[in-house]
């Protein structure tokens, strides 16, 4: 077995464990509280990181059947274009999913900052009767 189908077998064996990983948080999911905006969140969330999940897989597997590619210079170009495309796709949602984590992260640092504020100018007409 040579190094690129090793590589492609750990690909499909990471995928496999990240799918098991996401499985347990959308079972979490389900019986979680109902906030909508964060629970949303979550189930993006969840969606692009399976879909991000299921993209390392297929390239692993694709990279296993290298050698079952036919000698010629036109579809090794193509098979070297589909791996590269479909590693972008990864790290394009990737991306997304970070920026989408931080935009949360920021929406509840600004709700909890409301709410700290409204709590000290409610208490404000109540130390100025004192």
């Amino acid at each position: 077995m040579t190094v690129p189908e090793l590589f492609g077998y750990l690909l499909v064996g990471l995928s496999a464990i990240f799918f098991a990983l996401h499985w347990h948080q959308w079972r979490d999911w389900i019986h979680a509280p109902s906030n909508s905006r964060r629970r949303e969140f979550v189930r993006r969330q969840l969606q692009r990181r399976m879909v991000a999940s299921a993209l390392i897989g297929v390239v692993g597997a694709a990279i296993t059947m290298v050698n079952q590619l036919p000698p010629n210079p036109l579809a090794m170009t193509m098979y070297l274009l589909a791996l590269l495309l479909a590693v972008g796709v990864i790290f394009a949602i990737g991306l997304a999913d970070m920026r989408a984590a931080r935009q949360m992260q920021h929406e509840e640092q600004i709700e909890m900052l409301a709410a700290e504020f409204r709590k000290a100018t409610a208490e404000l007409p109540e130390q100025g009767n004192s």
